[in-house]
This record gives C-alpha cells, sequence and structure tokens, in this order.
C-alpha cells in the first residue's frame, strides 16, 4: 500500500527540518576552514579536510531536498543564523567541537530513520553511515590535555560552551513543533529523547576527562525531568 502523501503542513515542517540540518553543516564548514590553521601535521589538515567535504556534501543534498519541499535558496534561509557563532580558540577546543556537533547530528538523524517521508529517511541513513574524520589520535590527544588539572579549566569551559551550542542545535522539547513532527511520523522521537540520549553520552565522556555537565538552569533549553542527566 503507498504512503499518503505529505500535505502543506508537513511539508513546512520538513523545510524547518531541512534548515535546522543544513544550519549545522554550514556552520561546520566555516568553523572547520576557519580553524585549519591552528593543525600543524599534514595528517590533521587532512582530516579536517575531509570533514569539511562531508559538511559540504551533506549540504548539496539537503538544498536538493528542500527544493523538492518547495523551498527556495536555502542559503539565505541560514546564513542569518551563522553570525553569532564563536570559532575554537585552540587545537583542543577544535577537536572538541566537532566531536560533540558530528555527535549531536547523529543521534538526532537517527530518529528520521523510521520517518514517513521515505526520501529524507533515506538521506538521514545515507549521512549517518558516512565516518567523521576525528580518529583515535585526536581523540586521545584531546583526553590527554584533559589528563592535566592544570588544563581543566580551559576544557570545561570549552565543553560548556560547545554543549550548549549542540543543544539548541537539536531543537526545543515540548515545543508544538516537536509534538507535530512526531504525531504525523515526520520523525520517530521527540527532540526529548535523542537530546537525554546526547546529554547521557557526554556525561559519560565528561566523566572520563575528569569534567562535569552543567547544571540544568544553566543549559540553553529547558528540559524535561526525564531527559536531564545528573551533573
Amino acid at each position: 500500500m503507498s504512503q499518503p502523501k505529505l500535505d502543506e503542513e508537513a511539508h513546512g515542517l520538513l523545510r524547518r527540518i531541512v534548515e535546522a540540518n543544513a544550519w549545522r553543516q554550514y556552520m561546520g564548514a566555516n568553523i572547520l576552514g576557519h580553524c585549519l590553521k591552528m593543525v600543524g601535521d599534514l595528517e590533521g589538515k587532512r582530516s579536517v579536510l575531509a570533514d569539511i567535504e562531508l559538511c559540504l556534501d551533506f549540504y548539496t543534498e539537503l538544498e536538493e531536498m528542500y527544493a523538492r519541499l518547495g523551498g527556495s535558496n536555502l542559503d539565505q534561509a541560514v546564513r542569518d543564523r551563522l553570525l553569532n557563532v564563536p570559532m575554537p580558540k585552540s587545537r583542543f577546543e577544535l577537536g572538541l567541537c566537532r566531536y560533540m556537533t558530528d555527535r549531536a547530528q547523529r543521534v538526532a538523524l537517527a530518529s528520521y530513520r523510521t520517518s514517513r517521508c521515505k526520501p529524507f529517511a533515506q538521506l538521514a541513513e545515507t549521512h549517518l553511515a558516512r565516518k567523521s574524520a576525528v580518529g583515535d589520535a585526536e581523540f586521545e590527544r584531546m583526553a590527554e590535555f584533559c589528563s592535566s588539572p592544570a588544563n581543566r579549566p580551559r576544557a570545561q569551559q570549552a565543553f560548556d560552551q560547545w554543549l550548549a551550542l549542540s543543544l539548541l542545535a537539536l531543537g526545543r522539547p515540548g515545543s508544538s513543533g516537536d509534538r507535530r513532527v512526531v504525531e504525523m511520523e515526520l520523525r520517530g522521537s521527540s527532540s526529548e529523547v535523542f537530546i537525554g540520549e546526547y546529554l547521557g553520552e557526554m556525561a559519560d565522556l565528561a566523566k572520563a576527562w575528569g569534567l562535569s555537565l552543567p547544571k540544568p538552569e544553566r543549559l540553553p533549553v529547558e528540559l524535561p525531568k526525564k531527559a536531564s542527566v545528573d551533573a
């Protein structure tokens, strides 16, 4: 039995979803390009360039999806959102930014695997199959930085900043738009669910590195209690 056609409300919600994902790719490519100079070794530069290509490839696919959904000029729709995005100030912060934003992207996209909009479900599946270029060596370098007590205040500040930006990119739990995308089966779960999953991952990371999650009142979105993770 064929799927019923999506109505105008569904198309509008999906356009907003595409815009949010495109913003993350645009932001990622800009940050990585700006920070390439921070990476001194050739292999590290290749890794950053590979992630830039990943962002741009996904953005191109999102642009095509946006047009199919009746949208026009995706660049214009997301450009103004980039004005206040900070840039990493060190290689540690760049690695942290890459890792944390990639994990946020993946937990959010996983919720679209069962979307009744099959082209978007396939697009999510395709991107999830790609691997970030942040490898074991970069991850070990970040862990080593955090192992020094003298570095932890700077590490905690960077962690808090990129956690806040990642959460803002994951939507607002309990909003009418969040509720409707689930009711209309455009997404398999509410943002409350995947934000909780993401916070769980980040809590484990923070603990391993001697850091901590910010208190709930310091997070940029108000989370239902069951989505919160104790700091």
